[in-house]
């Protein structure tokens, strides 16, 4: 009976001090999520500072040009305000390309030019807009050299699923709409981008965004930058959407993805490049807007914010 007992005993002592360790490992991995969450947050909010700072720094060497009622397209008129930033780093005194794609400055952009805007595309969402802003930010795309942008979307079609793209391998044929793709044409100042109905237009207007950022990368030779545009080019109407992001990389890609990649494939050595690029993305992990900003590997050459419809464009000179 006595031993009985002891056994008992014992057995209580076993559970009991299991469930103490259960309950420990729990409360670590609470406390690693947590301050996994404290960091994040902490990291984000240092970028978008940094972010903040970089435009101002772009903004405060521009001197005002002139202001244009400027004619997009027939009997349509876009009331513009340019700004004169001067060239003073050696990067920018470099390359002397123009940052227009040609001389009547409708359009922005020459070939393996990053356009990218912060704010996301679901506005409509507010939570999810926010944070999806704040941590990741909302598109990023190169130019072609012909006028139009090479870039990843994912918005499938109604008869597709978010699910069946996940779970479709990205090496395989697929007739799916969310591949990358080439634009029909360069719309980042278009004012009619949207049509005057579409229920983005409280939040962003008829344009594409209110505020958006172009990049150069420092020192890039034309051999790379035709390999970034023909490494892109590979990628369209073939690679899916990665909607995971973090996962499932290497047939796949979101759109800042597919941008530092596309200079990673230039940038680094073969045996040296990673699905999490090393190039455009100075943490190594998730590329993100921000990364791309304030990557080491580029520089600002345009700001564009929209005020009350009117586009103030901030660029670099022309020399």
């Amino acid at each position: 009976m006595l031993s009985f007992l002891k056994v008992n005993i014992k057995n209580k002592n076993k559970k009991k001090k299991k469930k103490i360790h259960i309950f420990r490992v729990i409360k670590f991995l609470l406390l690693l999520i947590i301050g996994g969450m404290v960091y994040s947050l902490g990291v984000a909010v240092s970028e978008n500072i940094r972010v903040d700072r970089t435009i101002e720094a772009f903004k405060d060497r521009a001197v005002f040009e002139e202001e244009v009622n400027f004619e997009y397209t027939s009997g349509v008129f876009q009331v513009r305000r340019y700004y004169s930033v001067s060239r003073e780093t050696s990067y920018e005194l470099q390359d002397t390309r123009s940052v227009f794609y040609d001389s009547t400055r409708k359009f922005l952009g020459q070939k393996g030019d990053i356009y990218v805007t912060q704010k996301s595309p679901f506005p409509d969402s507010p939570a999810f807009h926010l944070f999806m802003s704040y941590y990741f930010g909302g598109h990023a795309a190169i130019n072609n050299g012909e006028n139009k942008f090479i870039e990843a979307t994912g918005f499938p079609e109604d008869d597709e699923t978010v699910w069946e793209i996940i779970t479709q391998p990205g090496n395989e044929p697929n007739d799916y709409s969310v591949t990358a793709s080439l634009t029909s044409s360069n719309y980042w100042l278009n004012p009619r981008y949207r049509p005057e109905n579409a229920p983005e237009v409280p939040y962003f207007g008829r344009g594409y965004r209110k505020d958006f950022v172009g990049l150069r990368v420092k020192n890039s030779t034309q051999a790379q930058i035709d390999g970034v545009v023909e490494y892109g080019m590979d990628k369209v109407d073939v690679s899916l959407y990665n909607f995971l992001f973090f996962l499932d990389m290497k047939y796949k890609f979101y759109c800042t993805d597919l941008v530092s990649r596309a200079w990673q494939h230039v940038l680094i050595d073969e045996e040296d490049q990673r699905q999490y690029s090393r190039s455009l993305n100075d943490d190594g992990f998730i590329t993100s807007v921000n990364d791309i900003i304030l990557s080491d590997d580029t520089y600002m050459t345009v700001y564009v914010e929209v005020i009350d419809e009117v586009y103030h464009i901030y660029y670099l000179e022309d020399i």
